[in-house]
């Protein structure tokens, strides 16, 4: 079998946008060696992306970079809304109220929020991060040019600064966005809508208090006398507006900063002040798609964020199921070079996350249709005021998926059922009940143990077993039997000031649940005085690692 001492890196990463970036992070904190390679020279200046939702904030909280997400972001009322406009100086037609901080009559799911930040200040962070990982070296300037592979290794031909080289690896991972080289050169298909809707972004300085200070909001949604919404990227005066555009009237490339500067301006509204400024930086088209590939794996090459999956930006989902992807295949590479897995668990990666994907791409493709209900209405010159505001209300899930956000689960891959049912709620996507149910993200609950304040703390480089106080077995044994795990008896290893840990798993004194380093419940045993939990567990684990 290849070891890394026999390629020139175990993980060749393609692509440093968040997807790639926090794959390098991830496979550092495993011990793991890898290459980033990217075509740019640098981090791209335009905002894109800004959404972090709250499981990609636990993420990030878990990396030690949340701190200084939370600090390039827009603070709390900024989140808390969405407003539709006719223009941002005219008629209001309606607000939506945003429910995606994870706290729910009172009661805290999660120690991270939900932010508004921008993906260049995002990108900046996770380099300053990989800064400080020996492990993983970032080329810029460096495009990959073909790929090949056998049963042992891929290898890469890359052109750079340097000229043409060749690099070997254990693995690669294309990361490198919606037009991916990677996916390209191994024939695979997207499927999917590929385009339903023409964009063009506009990043623009501008004082537009007047408008918004009042009435802080996520997004404004304008319709006349051009489709727009308006997003504030930062506290500076820094905006970006997605104009919706017609093909069949308008042409991407006629769309210079004079053309966009003209389009906000209208959309701001018809007698602004003589004396207003509005700089217009970069004018980006881009194609709104609905789409999943076919295959996220091809022998030992494997695919990310947008080269997997492109998401409508409807909810902000891609970057956030892009950071997620990562984090989900990064533990399994880990797991199998260390030699406690078989490759058969790298199978689970697309098992897990093509699911996810194409949930995330339907429900972001309903919020768009929602929005196109709203502006239709709005359009046509015959809607009532009231059956306007009946459209707003009915889009209300946008802008509300806390229960997409940490409701995410898989039903198949490195888990074992356990017959449970998953819980009810009213709406999946709005609401979220937490549950240790196999599949799903193991429930926050406080605890004090050595600096964690979560029970999330505990997920990171090992499995975990919470076990009950009476569990059967000899827990103190089961960490020689498996490196990968860490076990903790509840109320002995960790304080339970709220007398939740148990009641939140969905165990007895007897019981026991394993989790996997991602967060995630992979087996769970309710308990019974007459068997082994521990024992049980470990039994388990050498399932799921397949050994």
């Amino acid at each position: 079998m290849t070891t890394a001492a026999d390629t020139d890196t175990t993980v060749l990463v393609v692509g440093a946008g968040p997807a790639g970036l926090s794959m390098a992070i991830l496979l550092a904190r495993f011990g793991l060696d890898a290459i980033v390679v990217e075509r740019r020279g640098g981090v791209n200046p335009h905002p894109r992306a800004r959404s972090v939702n709250v499981r990609t904030a636990e993420l990030m909280r878990q990396w030690g970079v949340l701190d200084d997400i939370e600090a390039a972001s827009l603070p709390l009322p900024w989140t808390e809304q969405f407003v539709y406009c006719e223009t941002l100086a005219g008629t209001e037609i309606g607000r939506v109220t945003t429910g995606v901080q994870p706290v729910v009559d009172g009661v805290e799911l999660s120690p991270a929020p939900w932010l508004l930040t921008s993906q260049d200040r995002i990108e900046e962070i996770l380099l300053r991060r990989l800064g400080d990982l020996p492990q993983v070296q970032v080329r810029w300037d460096t495009e990959l040019v073909e790929v090949t592979q056998d049963g042992e290794r891929v290898t890469a031909v890359l052109s750079g600064p340097s000229g043409t080289r060749h690099l070997t690896a254990r693995w690669l991972v294309g990361a490198d966005g919606a037009s991916s080289k990677v996916r390209r050169s191994l024939d695979i298909e997207m499927d999917g809508i590929a385009s339903f809707g023409t964009m063009i972004n506009c990043q623009f300085y501008a004082d537009l208090g007047p408008w918004t200070d009042h009435r802080p909001a996520a997004l404004y949604w304008t319709t006349s006398p051009a489709r727009n919404v308006f997003q504030k990227i930062d506290t500076d005066d820094r905006w970006l507006c997605q104009i919706n555009y017609d093909p069949s009237t308008h042409r991407a490339e006629d769309f210079s900063t004079d053309v966009a500067t003209d389009w906000i301006r209208r959309s701001i509204g018809p007698d602004l002040p003589g004396d207003f400024e509005l700089r217009v930086t970069d004018v980006i088209p881009w194609v709104m798609s609905s789409t999943v590939a076919e295959r996220f794996r091809d022998g030992r090459v494997f695919l990310i964020g947008d080269a997997a999956h492109q998401l409508p930006p409807t909810g902000g989902f891609g970057m956030n199921t892009a950071i997620q992807d990562a984090h989900n295949l990064a533990w399994k590479f880990a797991a199998v070079a260390g030699g406690h897995a078989a490759e058969g668990l790298l199978d689970t990666y697309e098992a897990e996350r093509a699911p996810i994907a194409q949930y995330n791409a339907d429900r972001s493709r309903d919020n768009s249709r929602s929005v196109g209900r709203i502006r239709r209405l709005i359009e046509s010159g015959t809607a009532t005021v009231e059956q306007k505001r009946e459209a707003i209300w009915a889009s209300a899930r946008y802008g509300n998926w806390l229960g997409m956000d940490l409701g995410l689960h898989y039903d198949e891959g490195c888990l074992i059922p356990d017959g449970s049912d998953p819980p009810q709620v009213d709406d999946p996507v709005s609401d979220y009940a937490p549950t240790a149910r196999p599949g799903h993200r193991a429930p926050h609950v406080p605890i004090r143990f050595d600096g964690a304040t979560s029970t999330l703390d505990l997920y990171d480089t090992r499995f975990v077993l919470l076990c009950g106080a009476a569990a059967g077995g000899t827990a103190e044994d089961a960490p020689a039997a498996h490196p990968m795990l860490r076990v903790f008896r509840l109320g002995a290893d960790l304080a339970d000031p709220g007398g939740r840990l148990a009641e939140a798993h969905g165990i007895s004194a007897h019981g026991a649940v394993l989790v996997r380093p991602d967060g995630h419940v992979a087996w769970r045993d309710p308990g019974s005085a007459w068997t082994s939990s521990v024992a049980n567990a470990l039994v388990a684990l050498d399932a799921l690692l397949m050994r």
